[in-house]
């Protein structure tokens, strides 16, 4: 029996802690149902921030590509630049050339006041003057150079009637005038 004794001994001792167990259960429980409160609430906290790294990481990326379009602007303005200052050096080479060639066409008392004149009116003015012609003196008897044709222009060469058909209308037309 001494050995039943033992063991129910045993048994009284093992059952005593757990009773102690059962006794603090209650704040056992509570202090579980808090480090679930907690670790949710860190777990949420954790999610936020997360989120927040994959917001400041997508605007990073946005900013680098706006950087890179930046770039790529600039190299593209440059490039058109260049490209645009070799057609206005050309242009100036130009105007320079044209404004040299129609001075040279005035004397030298008028190039003076001409030389301040912009290129497009230097040329009208240039033009002007050089494509006045003279009037032909009027000969006596043939006023503004009116080429007289038989009456009968049938009778003239076919050569001479087809290259001076313009002067033979219009000295039909000046005969039916007057």
């Amino acid at each position: 029996m001494s050995e039943e004794n033992k063991a129910v001994v045993s048994e009284t001792v093992s059952e005593q802690p757990t009773q102690e167990a059962s006794t603090s259960s209650p704040d056992v429980g509570a202090l579980i149902a808090e480090s679930k409160k907690y670790r949710s609430r860190a777990q949420d906290a954790e999610a936020r921030i997360a989120k927040m790294e994959k917001t400041l990481k997508k605007s990073e990326e946005t900013k680098l590509k706006e950087k890179e379009d930046f770039k790529s602007l600039y190299e593209k303005v440059s490039s058109e630049n260049e490209s645009l200052s070799k057609t206005a050096e050309r242009w100036n080479k130009y105007e320079e050339t044209k404004r040299a060639s129609l001075l040279e066409k005035h004397p030298e008392e008028e190039r003076e006041s001409l030389v301040n004149l912009p290129l497009d009116t230097l040329e009208f003015v240039t033009n002007k003057i050089n494509g006045a012609k003279a009037n032909a003196p009027e000969v006596a008897g043939n006023p503004r150079g009116i080429k007289e044709f038989p009456a009968d222009w049938t009778t003239l060469d076919p050569k001479d009637a087809k290259a001076n058909w313009e002067d033979i209308i219009k000295s039909a037309q000046a005969r039916k005038k007057n």
